[in-house]
């Protein structure tokens, strides 16, 4: 039979062999079913992305943090002062030194100090054996030399002034530890040039020749570690600028408005000071020597004893007539309106309570002897408050 007229049949590809557009191709599964495949989207990526920066920025910022922790401890920049003996036995090593610094509060992180301590020290240098006394404000150089060094000539000395003692009871608190000398101190406080805003507004009149003292009511009392081979000008120094961080913006601007200076101020917390034995009394007998001062026509003296011992120079519980008659311009029974200057050096309670006094009729005040205060308005109440005392002294 003829094949001729007959169409020849191609042959049929398996389907294995078929061509695969791989653009098209979706992945199945061992049976041939398609797979689903989740894609990417656009919130997916941001989240990542925000995530990632998150991250980025907290590890940044505790980076920053150690790095500011760091830096405060090698340079002492601002540092909670405490002050500790450092014992160093024989051939004491950079880790000794560190341990025992890092254990008695003086440093914070001791892996910094030893790697510090060997950037600093010469070939062969040691630390000599013995007891130091640290503070925690010296920097890691003044640490490093400070045991390099022989120093029993200096040490640290603790000077707590009390709140309401004078110019001459400081000095003589520090000549007793042996610090600088009477003359010295004096100079500091009466020709020192120091770069205070308070002190600038105090040296920008004539000193009245009769203050005893330039710089009294501004040696604010506190706890202070002082180096024993510091000036007098130095320790001044120190304490004037306990006083000036106190004495905030907001402060000056209200000094400003008020009609009175920073040094009537300080005379009024000093009188203050003085007067009230107990905290809770110092506003209201801020209050009586305010309305005092507000009206000089009626009450033109203002008539406080503590005003009368500083011009005596003595400390005494009874005062006499002949006391209160004693010819000084402190003496506010015998002048008018405030001392020449300060009385002694208030602590901030009174500073504070001459900035702000309760408000009150008072006019009069009178201590009994166990330090509270009796007020009154008019003199004859007030008569009656000091028979009242005198009556209970007197059983």
């Amino acid at each position: 039979m003829s094949d001729k007229g007959q169409k020849t049949k191609k042959p049929v590809k398996a389907a294995a062999e078929k061509k695969v557009n791989p653009r098209k191709s979706k992945p199945t599964d061992e049976t041939g079913r398609e797979l689903k495949v989740k894609s990417h989207s656009a919130i997916y990526s941001i989240t990542i992305a925000v995530m990632y920066i998150t991250i980025v920025l907290i590890i940044s910022a505790a980076l920053s943090f150690f790095i500011l922790s760091v830096g405060n401890d090698v340079f002492a920049l601002k540092k909670t002062e405490r002050t500790a003996e450092i014992d160093l036995g024989a051939y004491p090593t950079v880790i000794d030194v560190s341990n025992e610094l890092k254990e008695k509060g003086i440093i914070k992180y001791p892996g910094i100090f030893r790697l510090y301590a060997r950037l600093k020290l010469d070939e062969g240098e040691t630390f000599i054996p013995g007891t130091y006394v640290a503070s925690s404000q010296q920097n890691y150089d003044s640490l490093i030399k400070m045991f390099l060094a022989q120093t029993g000539e200096r040490r640290i000395v603790t000077i707590m002034i009390p709140e309401g003692y004078t110019v001459d009871e400081i000095i003589d608190l520090f000549l007793s530890e042996g610090i600088g000398t009477r003359e010295g101190f004096v100079d500091a406080i009466e020709n020192g040039e120091y770069d205070y805003d308070f002190i600038k507004r105090l040296d920008s009149t004539p000193k009245d020749p009769n203050r005893r003292y330039r710089l009294e009511g501004y040696l604010f009392p506190d706890t202070y570690y002082f180096y024993s081979d510091w000036d007098e000008t130095q320790i001044i120094n120190k304490m004037l600028d306990a006083f000036d961080s106190k004495m905030t913006r907001e402060y000056y601007e209200f000094i400003d408005r008020s009609g009175f200076t920073l040094d009537q101020y300080l005379r009024i917390a000093s009188i203050i000071q003085h007067e009230a034995y107990y905290n809770s009394d110092m506003e209201y007998v801020s209050s009586v020597i305010m309305n005092r001062l507000k009206h000089p026509a009626t009450y033109p003296k203002l008539e406080c004893d503590s005003t009368v011992l500083y011009a005596l120079g003595v400390h005494k519980a009874d005062i006499t007539q002949q006391d209160l008659n004693y010819d000084n311009p402190y003496n506010t029974y015998v002048y008018d309106g405030l001392p020449p200057g300060p009385i002694c050096n208030p602590g901030w309670s009174a500073i504070y309570t001459a900035f702000n006094p309760a408000e009150s009729n008072y006019y009069y005040f009178v201590s009994r002897s166990n330090g509270d205060m009796l007020y009154a308005e008019t003199l004859a109440e007030h008569n009656k408050n000091v028979a009242s005392v005198r009556a209970e002294k007197n059983r």
